[in-house]
């Protein structure tokens, strides 16, 4: 998401341009009277507060990257150990990371836009609409958030991963558990055309969001995250099952790394050094995306509107 694409507006405090927001007064916050201005219930009386809110975008993508994770490899971890549920396991996936996505977009969106993706705040700076200079804080906060969230998961699902594989950890085959998180290609699938699809994938990602963001449009206001979630669903239920649709570098690359404690340098060598194709290719895509919508799509000029 863009920031011009950022519709959240908080009571009393001043949006500034590229999410710069202004501190708060003790008046930005209603209290019950009960509670009163007890320093317990005052966030601006909680230690280091100042410096924590000067940072909340970059906590904010940290945070939403992190939901995004939990719900996403938490579906998958959920469909690969509930073998019961083979049969819908992939509608399951689809349906978990688009619900996780919106709740993401719900707690980040309103803070710092929503990007939760690298290739998302790489290419909005490409075409200026967003800064160059919170580009590596939006990116490491992204990947960390997803890392995080995959050791958080690891301990809720460590004794199933003992349960379905003995405790003798494999990347693929009958008992392996890689996929829970991050993408490999279906194997008859080539290199060219896992890039392709990704690219393609990611660009479709970017357009859409775009279009439904833009106020000159027919734009979902007020219900981006859910929005947004259904399109993310729909990629994958409709043109992501060759790849897994990773469409986002941190989602998997995030995973990734934290997977190498389970299975060594594989998650990296693994299909000839696959891992560069999620890795690099929503770049490429992110960017068309938004180029495509630009050249192709193009709305009434808001001052002719006017």
């Amino acid at each position: 998401m863009s920031e011009e694409h950022n519709y959240h507006n908080h009571p009393k405090i001043v949006m500034m341009p590229d999410h710069e927001i202004a501190i708060p007064q003790a008046a930005d916050y209603e209290l019950p009277e009960a509670v009163g201005a007890h320093p317990i219930y005052d966030p601006l009386n909680w230690p280091l507060f100042d410096f924590r809110y000067r940072f909340r975008d970059y906590l904010a993508e940290f945070w939403g990257t992190f939901i995004l994770i939990f719900f996403g490899d938490g579906v998958v971890a959920t469909t690969v150990f509930n073998t019961g549920n083979a049969q819908s396991s992939y509608l399951a996936v689809t349906f978990g990371w688009g619900i996780g996505l919106t709740m993401a977009l719900y707690c980040s969106m309103g803070v710092s836009g929503g990007h939760l993706n690298p290739a998302v705040t790489f290419a909005n700076a490409v075409f200026g609409k967003f800064s160059w200079r919170k580009v590596p804080g939006y990116m490491l906060a992204q990947f960390l958030g997803a890392f995080v969230a995959a050791a958080t998961l690891y301990g809720i699902f460590k004794s199933q991963f003992d349960v379905f594989d003995g405790g003798n950890r494999q990347l693929m085959g009958d008992q392996g558990t890689g996929g829970i998180w991050c993408t490999y290609a279906k194997a008859e699938n080539g290199k060219f055309f896992s890039a392709w699809s990704e690219i393609v994938n990611t660009a479709v990602l970017l357009f859409v969001i775009y279009a439904i963001g833009d106020d000159r449009m027919t734009p979902a206001k007020n219900h981006l995250p859910i929005a947004i979630g259904l399109l993310v669903f729909a990629i994958g239920n409709c043109t992501g099952w060759v790849t897994g649709y990773a469409i986002n570098p941190a989602r998997d690359f995030g995973p990734r790394v934290f997977s190498t404690i389970l299975y060594g340098k594989e998650p990296f060598t693994y299909g000839g050094h696959y891992f560069w194709v999620p890795t690099f290719m929503p770049f490429v895509g992110a960017i068309l995306g938004i180029f495509f919508y630009g050249l192709f799509i193009l709305p009434e000029p808001k001052k002719k509107q006017e």
